[in-house]
């Protein structure tokens, strides 16, 4: 089924590897923020780019798997878009809801929240050409999870960039 493909599932789980050992680069970077900050922080940031590039990994991984039927892959795919999906929509919700002064900047509810969501509803559409046993399936596949790994790319970013140390500000002498 995936013949032809390896070399990409190979990259593309790669990629999610490395993207996932990033993290634990990032919460090294967390120890002067405080715990209120931190855990909100994570449910709504960090704990959405671990689960998509942990998702990118076991699409990958089942993707090389020797033998594995259309119908088998549409159900791995049918329960990471069930998940992302809920997951997706809480993030959403959570990152609408933050008020006042600590907003989030309005790409976070999209880059987290509204892409995430369309991708995994994308990914539905995926579990159903494989289980339907769609020739495209195949490709449409490699581009949820082309895409998955940008915008996780893009939000791994925007975390080490608020998170890395910054000077503390001068007192005017």
């Amino acid at each position: 089924m995936f013949e032809g493909w390896g070399e990409f599932y190979l990259l593309a789980g790669s990629a999610a590897a490395v993207l996932i050992g990033l993290i634990f680069v990032v919460v090294t970077l967390m120890q002067d923020r405080p715990r209120s900050a931190i855990m909100a922080g994570s449910r709504l940031y960090m704990g959405p780019v671990v689960l998509h590039v942990t998702f990118v990994l076991i699409l990958s991984a089942a993707a090389l798997v020797p033998h594995i039927t259309a119908r088998q892959f549409a159900g791995v795919a049918a329960a990471i878009s069930l998940w992302g999906l809920v997951r997706g929509v809480n993030s959403l919700v959570g990152i609408s809801r933050v008020p006042g002064p600590d907003r989030p900047h309005w790409s976070d509810a999209w880059c987290y929240g509204t892409i995430p969501v369309a991708l995994f509803a994308g990914l539905a559409f995926v579990a159903w050409s494989f289980w339907t046993e769609s020739a495209a399936a195949v490709h449409y596949v490699a581009a949820v999870i082309t895409a998955l790994l940008l915008i996780t790319i893009r939000n791994e970013w925007d975390l080490v960039t608020w998170l890395a140390p910054r000077r503390e500000p001068r007192d005017s002498e």
